[in-house]
Order: structure tokens, then sequence, then C-alpha cells
């Protein structure tokens, strides 16, 4: 849904699982997903400050389409994708 993810050397997607779940209310499991997919991203961010790298989480993704294209069974959800890339040039 935006233009620089096609450009992009690697679009990571970050996928929940609620077979592995089992017991655990729709809101519990909702929010461990999401919980479990922010430390991943935020490791993803430091290792990617270290190396010069740009990257940004994107929460604006259309997740039936995407689980479709990935074929994803039904009780594996899309939570969030992460582009990372090459920091545009410094005007000099």
């Amino acid at each position: 849904m935006q233009p620089f993810v096609a450009a992009a050397p690697l679009n990571l997607v970050y996928v929940a699982d609620r077979s592995k779940a089992k017991g655990v209310s729709d809101d519990l499991w909702t929010l461990y997903s999401a919980a479990d997919a922010a430390f991943v991203s935020q490791n993803i961010y430091l290792f990617c400050a270290s190396e010069n790298l740009a990257t940004v989480v994107r929460g604006l993704v259309d997740r039936k389409a995407l689980a479709e294209v990935l074929k994803l069974p039904e009780q594996k959800s899309v939570i969030l994708t992460q582009t990372i890339g090459y920091p545009p040039m410094q005007a000099r």
C-alpha cells in the first residue's frame, strides 16, 4: 500500500499462529502476538541502526491479501510488516 515497499531490498512479515496459543482468549492472543512482533521488530531496528540501514514497521498493510499471497492457513495471521533498505543519500 506504500510505493517504497516494492523497491526495498527486504520486507519482513511477522505472522502469529493461533494454534500455538490454545486456551488463550482472543484479547490476550492479540496482545501477546503484537508484543512478540514488537520485540522482534525492535531488535531489527537496533541491528539496522548498527549497520547504517533504514527500517520502518508498517501497520498499514492489506493483511488479508498478504495472507492469501503467502498462502497462510486460517489459524495464522499477519501482525506487522517491516521494510529494510538503504537510507536515502544525504544532500551535500
